[in-house]
């Protein structure tokens, strides 16, 4: 299966991106980005407000879908939050169930996206 232009993130209004992405610019030149954070945040450690923050955070990033017309960027906040956690060797938080819990509301086949995503790419590497 082929990557069609559904499958791309198109980011040309990067002060646009909701509030827990981060730009990582250009060490030289901060006016070039490097890569896009799709998850820079972290759990407070408050159950019940990081599962509220969640939320808000997956409203944000409803409203940019919504805006932009770019539904793949759900699945690319996904796949971070997945590679943040393996990264840093915990399992998800209140934090990051909020967020996938009103995502999934919204959006019920990005979680079922990402896991094909995941397992082309697996099955690629390993053939």
């Amino acid at each position: 299966m082929t990557a069609g232009i559904a499958d791309m993130l198109i980011v040309d209004h990067l002060v646009e991106l909701p509030t827990f992405c981060a730009l990582i610019c250009h060490e030289g030149n901060p006016s070039i980005v490097r890569w896009i954070d799709f998850w820079a945040v972290e759990p407070s450690g408050t159950g019940a407000a990081d599962y509220l923050r969640g939320q808000r955070y997956a409203e944000e990033a409803i409203w940019h879908v919504r805006a932009t017309g770019q539904d793949v960027f759900i699945e690319c906040v996904l796949m971070f939050i997945a590679i943040k956690l393996r990264q840093n060797d915990r399992c998800a938080s209140n934090l990051e169930h909020g967020f996938v819990d009103r995502i999934a509301r919204h959006y019920p086949d990005a979680l079922d996206n990402v896991l094909l995503r995941s397992l082309r790419y697996r099955s690629s590497t390993l053939n």
